[in-house]
């Protein structure tokens, strides 16, 4: 879809989506206890209704409003025949889930969205058949049968994508030892999985946080404008994408509320020299962000982005490149040179189907002289009303 997004502002108050990271990880808990569970705030992200309704196909039952959801039935008591199930672009849907059929003995077959089977699979393939399961993948099919034989401790290399090891953990932590190599990035996410695997033995119902991805957007966009209220929001230690709350309360851009938080708009300039590598999906939304804030900045531990949903690196130079903003990476190191002009005509994006490079090139969009965008549909998968931040669109 081609969306036409006029220059302007933002709206005043932003009610920030849940997080689809912890959500999915609750799903994933919820569907190995015997108890009910009962998980409150679920974001309606395509990642997350994706993996709902791959789990009501190994026979989980789920009932759902529009904020809550009830899941009982236990995998893989549950399972009662081979499945052929569509996952999507989602890493932690499609990986989280097939560390899951590794429990159960039916054959399950994973169809994998376009960008998604491209994406690192071979850690796990290796794991699973190490451990005695079957896993393959032909194409866009993961085939995997289960369940896993052999005793002893997991160990999963980390060196592409820490998601298995945060499925391996979900799913097995509470009766293997789960051991990593080559941790060296998102390994906030490692501690939120360890952090929910805690609180869940204790937990039949689970209120789902607000996503700091998500709200990474419209602040950004805030503080390069007239601020915004964040109701809800609160810093959050076990989402990486929170590190956008230190840099912009560094430079007195945001305050703690009674309700939450607010933007103020941005006085100070300044060079930024970040580790990202923690928080790739960050990158974008600090691309847009540092662009226009005067000065040099490096963010280094980019070299992964290449393995999301799109080469984000490639895109992100890409759409600075498009803003009349120099930017490269040299030695592995993003460099941007920002700076507060804007460009002086509308402008036609065509993006790959990443719904992080839509959101960041839309704010550009807005912030500049507007233009249109495609695909705009992208942002379901994270942030479905992300549009209706910036007011009136066509």
């Amino acid at each position: 879809m081609n969306l036409v997004i006029r220059p302007g502002g933002m709206i005043d108050s932003v009610q920030v989506p849940s997080s689809k990271s912890y959500a999915n990880r609750a799903l994933i808990l919820a569907s190995l206890r015997e108890e009910e569970i009962l998980l409150r705030n679920m974001p309606h992200a395509t990642d997350v209704t994706h993996l709902i309704s791959a789990l009501q196909q190994i026979g989980l039952s789920i009932t759902q409003d529009k904020k809550s959801l009830r899941i009982s039935g236990s995998f893989p008591e549950c399972e009662t025949k081979d499945q052929l199930i569509s996952v999507g672009e989602g890493g932690t849907t499609a990986r989280f889930l097939a560390v899951l059929l590794l429990k159960g003995k039916m054959k399950y077959s994973l169809k994998l969205g376009n960008r998604l089977k491209d994406r690192p699979w071979e850690e796990f393939l290796r794991v699973a058949n190490d451990l005695g399961a079957k896993a393959e993948l032909r194409d866009d099919t993961l085939t995997i049968q289960g369940p896993i034989h052999s005793e002893g401790s997991i160990i999963v290399d980390c060196q592409r994508t820490t998601q298995f090891l945060t499925a391996f953990q979900l799913v097995f932590g509470e009766e293997r030892e789960i051991l990593s190599s080559h941790l060296e990035t998102s390994q906030s996410y490692v501690k939120m999985t360890e952090e929910m695997i805690r609180v869940f033995r204790k937990k039949t119902e689970y209120d789902i946080p607000l996503d700091w991805s998500s709200a990474s957007y419209p602040l950004a966009f805030s503080v390069l404008n007239a601020g915004a209220e964040f109701p809800g929001l609160m810093y959050d230690p076990f989402q990486a994408d929170a590190k956008i709350y230190k840099i912009l309360s560094d430079h007195d851009a945001l305050q703690t509320t009674p309700f939450g938080l607010r933007s103020l708009p941005l006085t100070q300039n300044f060079s930024l020299k970040l580790d990202v590598s923690d928080c790739l999906d960050l990158v974008p939304t600090l691309a847009f962000l540092l662009a226009h804030i005067p000065g040099t900045h490096h963010l280094s531990g980019v070299e992964n982005l290449q393995h999301k949903e799109s080469d984000r690196l490639s895109e992100c130079l890409k759409v600075l490149q498009i803003f009349e903003r120099k930017a490269e990476v040299r030695e592995g190191v993003f460099i941007i040179e920002g700076h507060a002009q804007k460009v002086s005509k509308a402008l036609d994006i065509t993006l790959p189907d990443d719904h992080r490079m839509v959101m960041m090139s839309a704010l550009f969009l807005r912030h500049h002289c507007g233009g249109s965008l495609t695909p705009a549909e992208a942002v379901e998968k994270s942030y479905p009303n992300f549009f209706e931040l910036l007011g009136k669109l066509r």
